[in-house]
């Protein structure tokens, strides 16, 4: 295991123990909190489709968001864990209308079904929007997951708004990273919103400038 594998792994145990110390009331209040601030977003208000996650229990909570945006006619889509016959992880979105469409999948999270519809996001050209978890983001958009590497892998290829929600105190100064971690150009808490990406609208262009992207990639 490299070095930065070691330093990830051992920031990602302390957070998760952090993260277990927060009460469900707690979280209920900042989810909230978030979710409010979320979709007062002009970004928000513009997509047509919202890629949003079903939570762990100590994540936060943004079924109010997906619930709010199939009342407004949005596109709504969720994220599959998936392997390849190779055995590399990857992700895919599914469109779902109805929030019951979801049921447990890989680790116990709740997906789509396997025959929902694919949200592909090499050919869909409407403005869309992303919101990732993580157990803790840095100052500059970097995101500490569970070390899948799903989201990263699967951000590369998109175009739209990438937004980190996060509980305020899981956010740090810096994370360990490599040129493949991606940055969520906004971060959103229960107190606020914090810009790390100039251009956090595009985010493949804003990572194309900080070299994690070759310009000409596809």
């Amino acid at each position: 295991m490299s070095y930065m594998k070691l330093q990830k792994a051992e920031i990602r145990e302390k957070m998760l123990e952090k993260r277990r110390a927060v009460s469900p009331e707690r979280i209920r209040e900042m989810s909230g909190a978030i979710c409010k601030r979320a979709v007062s977003l002009s970004s928000y208000r513009l997509a047509e489709t919202v890629l949003l996650y079903a939570p762990k229990d100590i994540e936060v909570d943004v079924m109010p968001i997906a619930e709010l945006a199939l009342a407004e006619g949005k596109k709504v889509a969720f994220p599959k864990c998936r392997k390849s016959e190779a055995g590399y992880p990857y992700m895919t979105y599914h469109l779902v209308t109805d929030l019951s469409e979801l049921k447990p999948g890989k680790f116990g999270i709740y997906e789509p079904s396997d025959d929902a519809p694919l949200y592909d996001v090499r050919s869909d050209t409407h403005p869309s929007i992303a919101f990732a978890p993580a157990l803790a983001f840095d100052a500059h958009g970097y995101r500490l997951g569970y070390g899948g590497g799903y989201y990263d892998r699967y951000f590369h290829s998109y175009d739209g708004s990438v937004i980190g929600v996060i509980f305020s105190e899981f956010i740090v100064p810096s994370l360990p990273h490599g040129r493949y971690d991606i940055r969520a150009g906004l971060l959103i808490t229960e107190k606020g919103a914090k810009v790390t990406l100039e251009n956090y609208g595009n985010q493949r262009r804003a990572r194309a400038r900080c070299g994690h992207l070759s310009a000409a990639a596809p």
